[in-house]
């Protein structure tokens, strides 16, 4: 009967199941532009010290954010979000000064 061939199946070989293929999706244009925003918040100019947030952020190497999937965007923009933003003082240094000159006592 080995000639015979299986009515289920049973006899056919077992090959190894090919590894899982699943691709992460990349961060969408939203994700993108809310961690731009995020790092333009924290004063934060240079390519270098963009990419150093974000990579400390991530836990690994990026070289561009659109090499983020979506829930590492997700992740990035949780973790810039308990870092606090600097806050930009309105107005020009002679407004920010802290004594009265003889012009603000008159």
């Amino acid at each position: 009967m080995s000639g015979d061939l299986s009515l289920f199946g049973d006899d056919e070989p077992h090959e190894p199941a090919p590894p899982d293929q699943h691709v992460e999706p990349p961060a969408s244009d939203w994700q993108i532009d809310l961690l731009r925003k995020a790092l333009d918040a924290r004063g934060l100019t240079t390519q270098t010290e963009r990419q150093a947030a974000i990579e400390g952020a991530a836990e690994r190497p990026v070289e561009s954010l659109r090499a983020l999937t979506q829930d590492e965007a997700l992740r990035v923009l949780s973790r810039l979000g308990q870092t606090p933003a600097t806050q930009k003082a309105a107005g020009s240094a002679w407004d920010q000064r802290d004594e009265d000159t003889w012009i603000d006592r008159l």
